[in-house]
């Protein structure tokens, strides 16, 4: 092979180890997933919060832009729908890019962690970044959100029923 052929090869695998989210940054336009309410993560007042420590709620705007909000437990079963709603939405606000935020917004009693990220479209599937070695795949069956997170044995699946506005 000449070293022509390999140079383009060389600078993309360096690209892709040096920003992670560029090779995937080709998204369709138009792509619209699911902004109207938020999801919550079932068993979000139950089990599954007080293992956690969290209650996880996840909403979705415009610019494949993704917002995920962790509410400890078990003060998370005192906020209400429509607080978590506008707490989306002074988060939202607070910065365009990625980032982790811890407040209480000017809304909640206690702080909150806010993830702000991005999702993107990768062969038809929804992905984005959440921590593990391997992005998290969304998918929308019946109304709802799931988060499937690879396993070396199993898939991890995490429900979320929709909240609507």
């Amino acid at each position: 092979m000449k070293a022509t052929a390999v140079f383009p090869l060389l600078f993309a695998a360096v690209v892709s180890m040096l920003f992670p989210g560029f090779a995937f940054s080709q998204q369709e336009k138009g792509d619209v997933i699911v902004y109207s309410g938020y999801f919550s993560r079932q068993g979000n007042n139950g089990k599954m919060a007080e293992i956690s420590g969290n209650s996880h709620y996840v909403k979705f705007y415009p610019n494949n832009r993704i917002i995920r909000l962790f509410i400890p437990y078990p003060y998370s079963k005192q906020v209400t729908p429509e607080v978590i709603k506008k707490v989306f939405n002074v988060v939202n606000r607070e910065t365009t890019g990625s980032a982790y935020i811890r407040d209480t917004f000017g809304l909640l009693e206690k702080p909150v962690v806010a993830h702000l990220d991005v999702i993107r479209r990768v062969d038809g599937q929804v992905m984005f970044d959440c921590g593990d070695s391997t992005p998290c795949t969304i998918e929308f069956p019946n109304d709802s959100m799931q988060v499937v997170k690879r396993g070396v044995v199993k898939d991890h699946v995490i429900k979320y029923e929709h909240i609507k506005d």
